[in-house]
């Protein structure tokens, strides 16, 4: 159930002992939000089943879209997109674990165990927010979740967006993530609070070198980024998560979506490739979708791993038309 139905994005808490300020993240995550036109509303919603609460911005009107952000990032990262939409009523959450939504507990962590856990936060925040399915949105680690939810609970999910490779059986890891399995590096990442030449490489690795080069990104995005880093958890919790589900190989092909649970997808599906995304080809894109029963697959070339971000217009007009061209499906 919701605990505090839809309050000003804003509130500040505490300071914590290690210098983390949800004051500062906050006022950088209010300036981005700003700097796009939009002016949101917060919801906390509590997921009983795990004893957490989990944060969603919410703005505009229109058919309720649930974006589900990847990994190591908060719902922040849909904003250049969200703020370009028409129609829509955006639910933007931060994952358990990420921005200030609460952490999960890794112990005793199971591929199934992981499923439910995504059932268990993902479906009171739905039935807080609409009366009815909603589209969802997910990105790589989010895309995951969102195909865990639309095979679980298919009553939920109208239709389902996968905007760059989702975490699916055969998906590759940038060398950077695998490293990132050891613990010594794992602590590192986490400690470290990253900064514009960090994200310089992370961007060209992630395959948006032409967003780097054209200076794409606003400084307001830019300063949410870095204060992600170092004002929130999000980093710890997400090192933890890569340390369960991944070894230096690569993803542990249990802990990603399976061929059979695409195939038990009812809800028609857009899958949107970046043509430089280097956890997956295109090709690769269209050899999953094609176990989807209604899939479509949008090829975007110079787009890499999140790319709304290259081009957020584009692909606000891309969804806006594949929804109309669904009709009352």
């Amino acid at each position: 159930m919701s605990t505090d139905q839809s309050r000003a994005a804003g509130e500040v808490h505490a300071t914590d002992a290690r210098g983390r300020s949800e004051e500062r993240y906050r006022a950088a995550e209010r300036a981005m939000w700003n700097h796009h036109g939009v002016e949101p509303t917060e919801r906390r919603v509590e997921a009983d089943a795990l004893g957490l609460s989990v944060r969603a911005l919410e703005h505009g009107d229109g058919r309720p879209v649930l974006f589900v952000h990847g990994t190591p990032t908060a719902g922040g990262v849909f904003v250049p997109l969200v703020g370009q939409m028409r129609g829509v009523h955006a639910i933007v959450v931060d994952r358990p674990g990420c921005g200030l939504s609460d952490p999960l507990d890794f112990n005793g962590m199971t591929p199934e165990r992981m499923r439910s856990v995504v059932e268990a936060w993902m479906s009171p925040l739905i039935e807080a927010v609409s009366k009815g399915p909603v589209d969802v949105v997910g990105s790589s680690a989010g895309g995951l979740a969102a195909l865990v939810l639309a095979a679980r609970r298919p009553d939920l999910v109208r239709t389902l967006v996968l905007l760059g490779a989702p975490a699916v059986t055969g998906m590759r890891l940038p060398m950077s993530m695998r490293m990132a399995t050891f613990s010594p590096v794992a602590r590192a990442v986490a400690r470290h609070h990253i900064n514009e030449r960090d994200l310089r490489r992370s961007f060209r690795s992630m395959g948006h070198g032409d967003l780097v080069s054209s200076g794409g990104l606003s400084q307001a995005d830019l300063e949410w980024r870095y204060a992600l880093s170092r004002d929130t958890h999000t980093y710890a919790h997400e090192m933890k998560m890569l340390h369960v589900a991944a070894t230096w190989r690569g993803p542990r092909p249990q802990w990603l979506a399976s061929t059979a649970e695409i195939e038990s997808l009812l809800a028609a599906s857009l899958w949107v490739a970046g043509e430089n995304d280097p956890f997956a080809t295109p090709d690769q894109m269209r050899s999953w979708a094609s176990h989807a029963k209604d899939a479509t697959v949008q090829a975007m070339p110079g787009s890499g791993h999140q790319p709304w971000i290259d081009r957020p217009v584009e692909h606000a007009r891309l969804l806006e038309e594949w929804w109309a061209s669904l009709g009352a499906r």
